[in-house]
Parts: structure tokens; C-alpha cells; sequence
């Protein structure tokens, strides 16, 4: 029970502070919640009091009631729509002529002039100094109804409506205690206001903090999908460049080869010499669409990895093999350090295409007779597998956007062969997506170290 009136007066108050601003000051704040209050307590007795008039046979009082009952309304409605001066004045001079025509329907034998001094402190309680005109103006109001009071009181004028005296004295009595009552409630209402109204503004305040923070995470997050969208057009552009050149022209060459095999009378030496460059030519047309095809699935299907356990030492072994003619033709010497038993958690396909990559780097920046080491380093969970070659290294201006989409930082080879520029930055992504990750060792002109660190099974 005390939870739910909690709840209900926790929704009062926030209802009774519409119409501030989160960078209102404190005793505008105050002013502001001071006149909706008001304007809410004059709605409220307006309305409450239609139905005993009615009951009681006094229609005039009961039209009066409902006449002004909207006319707060339309304050507590402008005040809370931030027009404050507007409701403000027009508050103040309705309650004003309230009072006047209240004096006015009972004539000299009821004592208005009571209400004149909640009158007074609601002008001081209503304005600051800078609505100095609406202060004014209502000063001017005041001034009126006193004058108007003075009048009805000292020349005697007749009620509209016909009391006896009990009634006269029990009216009289009551406005006396309304009177009184309202100045003290109001005054209160000003005073204790004031911690209400810091904590609103504080709630406020850390409310519109969030909702801009929360903004500003979404401008970045916005700002940033939009710069990735543009490097990736700009990394599509140069992709179609690389197909149209680096892919067609391997292939022209394998065309003109087979042609010159089947219409041309050569030696077997020559057969043979011609099967090496289809070889090479095919190998490398495999190798540059494979890291194509994959990086552009990625790119519109994202990457899926099929995590299985399997042994490390086998698929190293099987890569080997298969880049067996790029090592014989550069007299490349392999040594593999791994263990037979190590274990990792990964998608075999995708270790392979790392693997590869990395393999076919050192091939292809290592000089004739070099080597290329691998071996393995068995952490806490992590097994670090290490590709060492003797080639021509990495300079700190390339290795600093060694696996960023910048096609620009493909190298030739020792031997001349040729990249796109998207096999590094394919493994960072593959290896990422396998809760793995990659580290690079190089000086110039003393060899590169690739450190795969990947995930113990």
C-alpha cells in the first residue's frame, strides 16, 4: 500500500514539473513548479466546489466555479508548454478577478479583503526579475481589486444573493481560515521546494546525459560503418583492377602455352619446360582467386568457422606438399619443428588458407638456397606456431599496415611473382574469427617471423 501512494506521488510531483527545462535555473524551476501547483490547487477547489453549490441550491456560485475551472486549466496547460510569462499572467488575473467577482456576488457583509494579502505574496512568488512587465501588469491588477474591494466595502453595496447572518459569519469564517491557510500552504509549497526541484533537474540532467552519450555512441558507430563502407568500395575498385590485370594475364599466358603445345612441334625438353610454366601460371591463378573467393564470401556472408579438433603437425605437413613445386624451384629448405600430438581448436579449411598464405610469403620473399623454419611453442592455451624464413624482410613503413585493406603495400617477389595485397589481411580476419591472432617479427634484409597464436584443443 505505502509503495503504490509512493508511486502515486512520485507521478504528481513529475506531473506538476512539466513545463522546465533542463537548463533552467533553480528559482526559475521553482517559479515554474510554484505555478502549476497553483494553478492545479485553483483547477482542483474550482471543480470540487460545483457539486456542493449545486446540492446546496446556490447556482450562481456553481456557474462562477465552472466558468474560471477552465481558464486554470489553460494556465497549468500553457505553463507546462513552456509559456510561463503568458500562464503566469493570465494565472495571476484570473485568480484576481476570481476574487473580485466572488466580491462583487457577496457584497459588503462578506470580508473579501482577506484574500488580499495571498494575493500579494502569490504576485512575489510568481515573477523574477526578469518578467518585470507581467509584474507590472499584475501589480496593476492588485491595485484594482483593492480599489474595487475598498468601494464595495465602504458604500454599503447589497449582496446579489440573500444570507442571514449565521451564514455571513460561518462565510466569513471560512475565508478567513482559506485565506490564512493558502498563504501558509503556498509559502511551504515555494520554500520546500527547492531539494524537489534539485533532484528533478538532477534526474533530468543525467537523463538527456545518457540520451547524448548514447547519441554520440551511435554518430561514432555511424561515422565509422560509413568510413568502413567507402574503404570497402574503394577496396572492391582496386580488386576489380587486380582481376582484370593479375588474373587475365596468368591466364592469356596459359592459353598461348597450350596452344603453342598443340601446334607446334617441339622437343620433349621443351614439353617440359612448357608444363613448369603452366604449372607456375596455374598455381598462381589458384592461389590469388582462392584468397578472392574466400575474402568475398566473407564480405557478404560473413565469417562462419566450424571450430574441430585436429592435429597441427598433419595439415602443416599437407600444405607443405602442396607448395612443393614452389620450394623445389627455389631450392627452399623447410624445417618443421612441431609436435605430432599438438592439438588445436580451429576450422581446418580456414587454418589452411592461413597457413598457405603465410607459407607462400616466405616462399616468395626468400632468395634461392634460403630456408624457412616452423615450429611450435606450447603456452597455457595457446599454442604459438612460428614461420621463420631468410627472406628480404618487412620495412617498418609496410609492416605498420601489414594486414590493413591498402592493396598498396603488395611487394614483388624475390623471383618477380606477383600479389594482391589481400592475403595478410585475409588471415587477420580468419584467425580473429577463430578467437586467434597474429604477431609479426622483421628487419630489413634479415628475415620475417609470423607468430600464429592459436587456440590449444
Amino acid at each position: 500500500m505505502q509503495q503504490r501512494l509512493y508511486k502515486e506521488y512520485t507521478m504528481i510531483i513529475k506531473f506538476l514539473y512539466k513545463g522546465i527545462s533542463p537548463d533552467a535555473e533553480i528559482m526559475e524551476a521553482k517559479r515554474i513548479f510554484f505555478a502549476n501547483v497553483l494553478a492545479a490547487l485553483c483547477l482542483l477547489v474550482s471543480a470540487l466546489m460545483i457539486i456542493p453549490y449545486v446540492l446546496y441550491d446556490v447556482h450562481l456560485l456553481a456557474w462562477i466555479c465552472l466558468f474560471y475551472a477552465p481558464v486554470y486549466l489553460m494556465c497549468f496547460y500553457y505553463n507546462a508548454q513552456g509559456k510561463t510569462k503568458f500562464a503566469k499572467t493570465l494565472l495571476f488575473s484570473t485568480i484576481a478577478l476570481n476574487i473580485f467577482t466572488l466580491s462583487y456576488v457577496f457584497g459588503s457583509k462578506i470580508n473579501m479583503s482577506v484574500f488580499y494579502l495571498p494575493l500579494i505574496v502569490i504576485l512575489f512568488l510568481l515573477y523574477d526579475k526578469d518578467q518585470k512587465y507581467a509584474f507590472l501588469f499584475s501589480t496593476v491588477i492588485v491595485a484594482v481589486i483593492c480599489i474595487a474591494g475598498f468601494v464595495v466595502n465602504n458604500f454599503k453595496i447589497g449582496s446579489v444573493m440573500a444570507f442571514d447572518d449565521e451564514k455571513i459569519f460561518l462565510i466569513n469564517s471560512a475565508f478567513n481560515g482559506i485565506a490564512l491557510f493558502g498563504t501558509v500552504f503556498l509559502t511551504y509549497v515555494f520554500v520546500m521546494s527547492s531539494e524537489q526541484t534539485l533532484k528533478y533537474l538532477a534526474s533530468r540532467n543525467e537523463t538527456l546525459a545518457n540520451e547524448r552519450d548514447k547519441l554520440y555512441e551511435s554518430t561514432i558507430q555511424l561515422n565509422k560503418t560509413a568510413k568502413e563502407q567507402v574503404d570497402l568500395n574503394e577496396l572492391k575498385t582496386k580488386l576489380i583492377s587486380i582481376i582484370s590485370h593479375d588474373v587475365r594475364q596468368p591466364v592469356n599466358n596459359l592459353l598461348s602455352l597450350s596452344e603453342m603445345m598443340i601446334c607446334s612441334k617441339i622437343s620433349e625438353q621443351e614439353i617440359k619446360f612448357l608444363g613448369e610454366k603452366l604449372k607456375e601460371s596455374a598455381l598462381h591463378v589458384y592461389q590469388m582467386l582462392d584468397n578472392l573467393l574466400t575474402w568475398s564470401y566473407s564480405q557478404m556472408n560473413g565469417l562462419h568457422p566450424q571450430l574441430t579438433t585436429f592435429l597441427l603437425k598433419e595439415h602443416i605437413d599437407g600444405e607443405i606438399k602442396k607448395a612443393v613445386y614452389s620450394l623445389e624451384n627455389k631450392k627452399l629448405i623447410v624445417e618443421v619443428n612441431v609436435p605430432n600430438d599438438v592439438k588445436i581448436l580451429f576450422d581446418h579449411v580456414m587454418f589452411e588458407i592461413v597457413f598457405r598464405n603465410i607459407l607462400n610469403n616466405a616462399v616468395k620473399f626468400s632468395p634461392e638456397g634460403g630456408s624457412i623454419k616452423i615450429f611450435a611453442e606450447i603456452k597455457c592455451n595457446t599454442v604459438n606456431l612460428s614461420i621463420r624464413d631468410s627472406g628480404i624482410g618487412i620495412p617498418d613503413q609496410i609492416k605498420d599496415k601489414l594486414f590493413s585493406n591498402d592493396l598498396s603495400k603488395s611487394r614483388i617477389g624475390t623471383n618477380n611473382e606477383k600479389g594482391t595485397g589481400i592475403g595478410l589481411m585475409l588471415c587477420k580476419q580468419l584467425l580473429e574469427a577463430n578467437n586467434a591472432d597474429v604477431a609479426v617479427k622483421s628487419n630489413s634484409d634479415k628475415g620475417t617471423t609470423f607468430v600464429l597464436i592459436l587456440p590449444c584443443a
